[in-house]
């Protein structure tokens, strides 16, 4: 969540150890995890650079974004804050995709298989995709 500059003002007090100059405070030049508004701010800026990219938001659902070429590529990509889910139609398509966005963003995993997401598992069964209840929701 680092990645989006903060339009707010924020001060903090600096942690024990660092010193700073009586009569001065530290100001934040990028959201982080703790302040009140880091997630959305971090999706705002995930949100923007995706639609420089050429997707498009669903208008029903601001979360998920789709991107329609041409040559027949389709991607569909759902986020929630920093998580996120992609499926796609074009192997090369996807692979310039995540090169750019990881120009711009830290990326910590890439999966070519998805098996849980948001605490829903995901299993593979023939054609199409089955999502199971969550183990918190059978116990």
């Amino acid at each position: 969540m680092v990645s989006s500059i903060d339009d707010k003002e924020i001060y903090i007090e600096l942690p024990k150890g660092y010193e700073e100059p009586e009569g001065y405070t530290a100001r934040l030049n990028r959201s982080c995890y703790g302040t009140r508004d880091a997630a959305y701010r971090f999706w705002k800026t995930l949100s923007d650079w995706m639609l420089e990219y050429g997707f498009e938001a669903v208008k029903t659902d601001k979360t998920l974004f789709h991107i329609k070429k041409d040559d027949g590529t389709l991607m569909i990509i759902a986020l929630y804050v920093d998580d996120g889910l992609t499926a796609h139609n074009n192997d090369e398509e996807y692979a310039k995709f995540i090169l750019a966005l990881s120009k711009r963003f830290k990326l910590s995993a890439e999966s070519t298989e998805v098996t849980w997401y948001l605490g829903v598992r995901i299993q593979r069964l023939g054609q199409g995709n089955d999502l199971l209840d969550p183990p918190a929701v059978r116990d």
